[in-house]
């Protein structure tokens, strides 16, 4: 019967099923990049990075559907206050929580997902909204595959961050400097990083990454 279902699958929806799915594979990995940029620097899990995803996406739908801005002005925007609230967190909170051992980290970003999770149901509600992106619905088509357009930026955007925070991690000294502040904060203090500075533009970064 199986095989039977799966015959009566044109190529064509196979192929339309594969982008689409390698699209939405490429939003989580975009949430995950968030992670290991955290983890990275500070070697902490970030559970506190979905809720930056969830502050980032209605920064973006207040200032494009609310306010009536372009959508890629609302997006720079929001990725601004993503890259803000990323950076509080840290000042504010897991800076006094310096020395702690990592779970105790750990917990209290799970803690700030909880908090912060309530706080935006408190201010935007807790009903779906639609982002008024302008790709919208509409599809390329190629042969008899409808692509649709969203998924094709998507994938493209994601590729783009994923090879440049690759080229970050990999060749550049701020990237240096987070992989050895994760590996050791006192070797690195004694090579002239400066942790918290470090720790500052990771979670900067992170909330940025949030949001797009």
């Amino acid at each position: 019967m199986t095989g039977l279902v799966l015959g009566a699958i044109s190529s064509d929806a196979w192929m339309e099923a594969i982008f689409s799915g390698v699209a939405l594979g490429a939003k989580y990995a975009l949430v995950a990049l968030g992670f290991v940029i955290v983890f990275k620097a500070t070697g902490v899990i970030n559970f506190a990075q979905a809720s930056l995803v969830l502050v980032g996406a209605y920064l973006c739908w207040n200032f494009a559907h609310t306010w009536g801005w372009n959508f890629y002005l609302a997006l720079a925007l929001s990725m601004v206050g993503g890259a803000v609230l990323g950076l509080l967190l840290e000042v504010l909170l897991l800076r006094k929580m310096s020395g702690e051992a990592p779970f105790t980290l750990i917990m209290v970003t799970i803690g700030i997902l909880f908090v912060i999770d309530n706080v935006v149901t408190a201010i935007w509600g807790a009903e779906g909204r639609d982002l008024p992106d302008p790709w919208g619905l509409r599809t390329w088509k190629f042969g008899d595959v409808d692509i649709a357009v969203a998924d094709v930026w998507t994938i493209g955007i994601t590729a783009v961050l994923l090879v440049a925070f690759f080229a970050m991690f990999r060749f550049s000294t701020l990237g240096l400097a987070m992989r050895a502040s994760a590996l050791d904060q006192e070797a690195a203090l004694a090579q002239g990083i400066a942790p918290k500075r470090v720790y500052q533009v990771a979670w900067a970064c992170a909330g940025a990454v949030g949001a797009v």
